[in-house]
């Protein structure tokens, strides 16, 4: 392996039904694929990966890679080596639970009860085994990423009613084992754009698309492609017709069969951007509501409940339609079930619209961010379940105020969601990709490696990173929690004079355990039942590492005149005013 902040000089190799996918809604953008086109290898299937995979950690082990660093080692020492495998995921997420931090919202946390944080990459593939690469996995890791969306096409998994793409499941298990050994927890999803292949995109397979006879005529954006009557059409007969809901039951059967148990398997996310029909009488709106309740919750239900006697330990994961991002609230009931969690996506719509129509012009209005927090919020606080955000990220980074968005993107998704992200899209090259061509980081979407607490040791009140001063600060109160806080910091980016780690109620900088292959500081804090700040600062930083912020005190009142002598009022001699 390369130390920490090489280059990739060699992208992802990608095959031929990439290439063609990539054509796709919202897909990365790559210029130089044809040049790494190459078939799949053959003769090496999963259980040789596996055993790849295990050697590799056991000589990592043996290497003692895996071993933190001396306390408060300096900058030279922690620079000085190199960075090789992250700590592979030794355990799955059977011990996890949740639990609710101080402001409201439900949280992740592991089998130690420490508030849990992820940050990672996500993407659609009928390729997995190229696209999520090794190469790829390494510059995410290298990055601080710890989570994968993994999204696959019912299309591509049954593409005849029955019939089983067994090498399909064979491909996303190669990627939950790579994803163990960097180190990555994964989240598998149900994709679909436009429904699937019937309309010239990817997800349901045409044997289960009823348009009713209606039309589809394809229109200039493939985000209009969901108002025609034939599209509509398909996704009412999925909700309704009884035989197609026992097809998608049969389906999410058969991937937990194969995935359930795996290590770094997180869980399942039911459905990707979901829509519905407009029936006669309604606007989109309205239709998005009565769907919500009437279809989509009973749908999830039926999942859930088809789910979790086969797989009780991964979560459910569960979207509503994307109108979040014009500020239209959830309509979704409850979904019940032992582990359920909200996966809604971020997207500005104006962005979104200049992205697929040339000429578009990228500009963003601030109040998207509140009106996004005020829709997306009310759903887990009221259901008390964790949140995560399924997708969010721009086609264009390189673009005039694109890194400011994405800074402002970051702090949104630290203040309404409890426990974290995944970016779209997990890739080498252009439009939404995560690196560029070369793996090097790219121009607005570097802003988001930043540090971040992965896993803190109480109930979480805020974390807010400071991207002009480079300053982090997470708060707590002491709870049943036990462990050291854990925090990823990227220190060859963020911090290259060095950085220091400050609690609050204590002036100097604190001792802590250094991670280097992963990068992560281990942190102790005495617990004494009370509120905690823990910031990860700039060597020499002068400000205070609260724990709560200082009350103003209420300006001095300037001393009371004495009142004005009394005054005879004319006329009156007996009276004064």
């Amino acid at each position: 392996m390369e130390p920490r902040g090489s280059a990739v000089t060699d992208g992802p190799v990608i095959s031929q039904k990439l290439q063609q996918q990539a054509k796709g809604p919202r897909m990365c953008e790559n210029p130089s694929m044809s040049a790494r086109i190459a078939s799949k290898s053959s003769g090496v299937g999963p259980l040789r990966i596996r055993s790849l995979v295990a050697a590799a950690m056991a000589a990592s082990l043996a290497a003692g890679i895996s071993t933190p660093g001396v306390a408060r080692q300096s900058t030279q020492q922690r620079a000085a080596s190199q960075r090789l495998v992250p700590n592979p995921i030794t355990e799955g997420v059977e011990g996890w639970s949740t639990a609710e931090g101080t402001d409201g919202r439900t949280w992740f946390v592991d089998a130690d009860g420490r508030s849990l944080t992820f940050r990672g990459f996500g993407a659609k593939t009928a390729d997995p085994e190229s696209h999520f690469s090794e190469d790829l996995l390494k510059a995410g890791a290298d990055r601080g990423f710890n989570l994968i969306r993994l999204s696959f096409f019912w299309d591509e998994l049954e593409p005849a009613q029955g019939v089983w793409n067994e090498e399909y499941l064979d491909e996303m298990e190669v990627v939950l084992d790579r994803a163990e050994q960097y180190g990555y927890r994964v989240i598998v999803a149900m994709h679909q754009d436009v429904f699937g292949p019937a309309f010239g995109s990817r997800g349901i397979p045409e044997w289960a698309t009823r348009t009713g006879g209606a039309a589809f005529e394809p229109q200039e954006s493939w985000l209009l492609d969901y108002m025609q009557p034939a599209v509509q059409n398909a996704f009412e007969a999925l909700y309704e017709d009884e035989d197609l809901r026992q097809a998608q039951i049969d389906m999410w059967v058969k991937v937990v069969n194969r995935l359930k148990g795996h290590p770094s398997l997180f869980g399942y996310d039911l459905f990707n951007e979901p829509f519905g029909k407009i029936r006669e009488g309604e606007d989109l709106f309205g239709a998005a509501a009565r769907v919500e309740r009437e279809q989509l919750t009973p749908m999830y239900q039926r999942l859930t409940d088809a789910i979790v006697p086969l797989d009780a330990a991964s979560w459910i994961f569960i979207e509503p339609p994307n109108l979040n991002s014009l500020g239209i609230p959830t309509s979704l009931g409850r979904v019940n079930g032992p582990r359920v969690a909200l996966y809604p996506h971020m997207y500005n719509s104006a962005i979104e619209s200049a992205t697929y129509h040339p000429g578009g012009k990228f500009e963003y209005d601030h109040a998207f961010f509140d009106s996004w927090k005020k829709a997306v919020m009310p759903y887990p606080l009221r259901e008390k379940i964790p949140m995560l955000v399924g997708e969010w990220g721009v086609a264009k980074p390189e673009f005039d105020g694109m890194a400011e968005f994405l800074v402002s993107s970051g702090r949104t998704l630290d203040e309404a969601t409890s426990s974290g992200w995944t970016m779209y899209s997990a890739c080498f090259g252009g439009g939404y990709c995560t690196f560029d061509a070369e793996g090097n980081d790219r121009p607005g979407i570097k802003e988001m490696f930043q540090p971040y607490g992965r896993a803190i040791a109480g109930a979480v009140t805020s974390t807010l990173w400071d991207n002009d001063a480079n300053v982090l600060r997470l708060r707590y109160r002491d709870s049943a929690a036990e462990g050291p806080t854990e925090i990823y910091v990227p220190e060859a980016l963020r911090y290259p004079g060095g950085f220091e780690i400050r609690v609050s109620g204590v002036k100097e900088p604190v001792d802590f355990d250094w991670n280097t292959e992963t990068e992560v500081a281990s942190v102790s804090v005495e617990d004494n039942g009370s509120d905690h700040a823990i910031c990860v600062v700039p060597t020499g930083w002068q400000g205070e590492c609260l724990a709560v912020d200082p009350v103003e005190k209420p300006a001095p009142q300037n001393p009371s005149t004495a009142p004005a002598p009394a005054v005879p009022v004319q006329g009156n001699a007996d009276y004064t005013g």
